[in-house]
């Protein structure tokens, strides 16, 4: 008899703890839930974009846009004089700015510059028609007239070449070799003078090599100077053998 009231109380404890965690299944599961409609609202206030903001976007590009069209029409209007122009000289080109209010036709410019980041740079032998695309987007880039010791120094710390969608970084001659036997190339100093006397096979090699990518320069190209010229005490724009400063920083 006095093991009855033990078996109860026994059945009554089990029965409780059951409940118990039942309960707090329950409560996991509700505060599961909370979580992920708290996590979805925040996903959702992140993803909203206030319609002010597009407006200001398309004004911004739209002002791009005005002056790259007055730009050229000035350069198609006026006769481009050849003996202005460096012309068949190598060019080491830099993009500066980015892309936030830039007309759609500049971005196709500067892509097929292949400049399509910040603190990126390419070689280009210059023509009248490259001179003035360049032109036509110089307030996004800085270019002039790079020394050999320039050009030396971007090939062998920043030179990478593509081959089969594979980018290979230039460590050895006999990288150099494998890939460009066919035109005589085979070292470093062969693609640094063919780059600095742009000669006839500078195509061949500049399409070989990825965009050069650079540091940004300490204490130059602010913020405040990259969206003027030269001229006026900025940054972008021709800066004929003065590149070399710049880039000296960035390599």
């Amino acid at each position: 008899m006095d093991n009855i009231p033990q078996a109860q109380k026994k059945y009554v404890l089990t029965d409780i703890m059951k409940k118990r965690k039942h309960q707090s299944s329950l409560n996991e599961e509700r505060a599961r839930q909370i979580k992920e409609r708290i996590q979805k609202k925040k996903q959702k206030t992140k993803d909203f974009v206030h319609p002010e903001k597009f407006v200001d976007k398309y004004r911004k590009q739209q002002t791009a846009y005005s002056y790259f069209k007055r730009k050229e029409r000035k350069q198609n209007l006026e006769t481009v004089d050849a003996k202005s122009i460096p012309i068949n000289k190598t060019l080491l080109v830099v993009r500066i700015r980015g892309v936030k209010d830039i007309s759609n036709r500049q971005q196709k410019i500067l892509k097929e510059f292949r400049l399509n980041k910040v603190n990126t740079a390419v070689f280009v032998k210059t023509t009248v028609d490259i001179w003035k695309k360049l032109k036509l987007v110089e307030n996004y880039i800085t270019y002039g007239l790079p020394t050999r010791q320039i050009i030396n120094d971007l090939i062998v710390k920043r030179g990478h070449i593509m081959k089969d969608k594979e980018i290979i970084a230039l460590k050895s001659n006999e990288i150099i070799e494998e890939y460009m036997s066919e035109k005589d190339i085979i070292c470093v100093e062969d693609i640094v003078n063919t780059i600095a006397n742009a000669s006839e096979n500078f195509d061949f090699v500049t399409k070989f090599l990825v965009p050069l990518k650079l540091n940004h320069p300490e204490g130059q190209l602010k913020s405040g100077k990259i969206k003027k010229p030269l001229t006026k005490q900025g940054e972008w724009g021709y800066r004929e053998e003065r590149i070399n400063s710049l880039v000296e920083n960035m390599i």
